[in-house]
């Protein structure tokens, strides 16, 4: 009998992935991971935060080492540990009766054993914070279902630059690799933009949001389940807040047209320009709870921005955003519809990306009219529709970055 029970108890330590509770610890820190496709989106969202690139579930404790977290004394328990209590040969073969003090001081150990249980197995239950995130991301996707691929970003930006000395070549444009313009006394950041494929149509509106149009342009592009870019003005924000959250809530990416769209207090200089757009910006946070990073300037940047202007806006982290199609709607009152049409057919002839300047403006009529149209030449010209953002490639205008 003594033999019987001294094989087991070999066995068992020679074999720890036998015990109960050697298997306890391997469910609970080494779950066969499940099924993406299988789990629901917010379970889907939690498991990718888990799981590291090899694919493999990663512990709680390997958690806590990468990112320097202390987890608690029950979290740390591992693998180590509970080998740690297995019985060596030469206790195997130790057979002294227990006293009762021996007798109770292993009971009082197996009690705080079952507590550490415990208290693992609370911990391993979801908590608050992660059940707020996921729920914070299915309510984002729900109101706004290219967030993934703008604003939900990594928003990180590298370090401003030292200014660029008197003998730096003039280069005018961002590259697609988030390489930055450069001029004598320039400093823009690198950026990282996100890969396009095929031809791309950026449309965006200018100036609103206003009642007698907004929901009209949001209409035509539901119909045609596409998106756009609105550039509102901070004080028409002020004035019709559902309107916004009507763009927002639709899937439309929204950028900032500064507060007051006075252009001769705005061109003073470059901090009362920022200040202008970080008005507008805090209006539209306390409407949407976003603060747009893509500025358009009111009359574009040619002949208004100079290199200390672009230094300005790019150390607060901003992009400015002009276009190279310009629909003309507001060479007139009301420019005709096939006007309208021709200007955008015609100069987007041998073009692969085009951001198309129209107005959200009361008694652009025409510009509504004409909308279906455009969007319908760009659909036959071979173009996708997508919304600006701080992680596109923008079109800037290079006149600014020469004086």
């Amino acid at each position: 009998m003594v033999c019987f029970l001294g094989s087991s108890v070999s066995l068992v330590g020679a074999y720890p992935q036998w015990s109960i509770a050697a298997q306890s610890v391997f469910q609970r820190y080494d779950p066969p991971a499940p099924n993406e496709a299988s789990v629901p989106l917010p379970n889907r969202m939690a498991l990718l935060l888990r799981t590291s690139v090899n694919g493999s579930a990663k512990t709680p404790a390997t958690t806590a080492k990468e990112s320097g977290t202390t987890m608690p004394p029950s979290f740390i328990q591992s693998d180590q540990e509970e080998a740690s209590t297995e019985v060596s040969p030469s206790q195997q073969n130790d057979e002294t009766p227990l006293t009762e003090e021996d007798q109770s001081n292993l009971e009082e150990q197996a009690q705080s054993s079952a507590g550490e249980t415990q208290s693992v197995s609370a911990s391993a239950s979801p908590s608050p914070a992660e059940d707020s995130l996921q729920q914070s991301v299915q309510s984002e996707l729900k109101s706004n279902p290219i967030i993934l691929d703008t604003e939900k970003r990594d928003l990180a930006l590298a370090p401003t630059p030292s200014p660029g000395l008197p003998d730096t070549p003039i280069h005018s444009y961002y590259d697609q690799a988030g390489n930055p313009p450069t001029a004598p006394g320039l400093a823009m950041r690198q950026r990282d933009f996100q890969p396009e494929i095929g031809k791309m149509a950026y449309l965006t509106f200018d100036d609103g949001p206003y009642p007698s149009t907004t929901p009209k342009i949001l209409a035509i592009l539901a119909k045609e389940t596409i998106q756009a870019t609105f550039f509102d003005i901070g004080h028409r924000v002020e004035l019709y807040p559902e309107l916004l959250k009507a763009e927002y809530e639709q899937g439309n990416a929204i950028g900032n047209h500064t507060y007051s769209h006075n252009m001769a207090t705005l061109y003073k200089g470059p901090q009362e320009f920022l200040a202008d757009v970080k008005k507008s910006e805090e209006i539209i946070y306390q409407t949407l709870g976003i603060r747009p990073q893509i500025v358009r300037a009111p009359g574009g940047t040619v002949g208004n921005f100079t290199v200390s202007y672009f230094n300005t806006m790019d150390a607060a982290g901003y992009l400015m955003e002009d276009w190279n199609i310009d629909s003309g709607d507001t060479d007139a009152h009301l420019v005709p519809v096939n006007t309208l049409i021709q200007h955008v057919e015609q100069q987007i002839q041998g073009k692969t990306r085009v951001v198309i300047l129209l107005h959200d403006l009361v008694g652009k009529t025409t510009t509504i009219e004409a909308l279906p149209e455009i969007i319908d030449v760009l659909k036959k010209q071979g173009f996708s529709f997508g919304v600006l953002g701080p992680h596109v490639l923008p079109i800037v205008f290079p006149e600014g970055m020469h004086n």
